[in-house]
């Protein structure tokens, strides 16, 4: 699905009452997520994705948008709460958590990308000699009995 219609979901179901901010501002976000996700992995449409290649036409998948969704949602309510603790000023009372609060919680969670949006084939150098069934007649390296991982 391309990141301007999960945007436009997102606006119309998921989020159509709380988002007071408007619509080409959680577009920038939703990039901008996207941005740092692809700091750590391609996009699966776009191999070798380089920062030109992340528009509302780039192409994202299930998975990749689990990843990042919880990064957009976080910006979204930061920006939300950056508009509501500056109309505090004017007498409008705030909702929600301030913007010092969801700052901390990404700070947190961008801590975590590498681990969440980083996949890499595992592969294992040496050390199969082990699973053989002539792993008993097998020397292994520096006079040791058993294979060394």
């Amino acid at each position: 699905m391309k990141l301007g219609a999960i945007v436009e979901q997102f606006l119309a179901e998921e989020r159509s009452v709380a988002v007071l901010l408007p619509e080409s501002q959680v577009q920038a976000l939703a990039v901008a997520a996207t941005a740092f996700y692809c700091g750590y992995s391609d996009l699966a449409s776009v191999p070798k994705t380089q920062l030109g290649d992340i528009t509302l036409e780039a192409v994202i998948s299930i998975a990749e948008w689990a990843v990042i969704k919880p990064l957009f949602l976080l910006y979204v309510e930061r920006e939300t709460a950056l508009q509501t603790e500056a109309t505090g000023m004017q007498g409008v009372g705030g909702f929600g958590r301030n913007s010092s609060e969801v700052n901390i919680e990404i700070s947190n969670l961008e801590r975590e990308f590498p681990q969440k949006a980083t996949c890499v084939a595992v592969i294992t150098i040496g050390g199969d000699e082990a699973a053989s069934p002539l792993a008993n007649d097998y020397n292994f390296p520096y006079g040791f009995q058993f294979p060394i991982y």
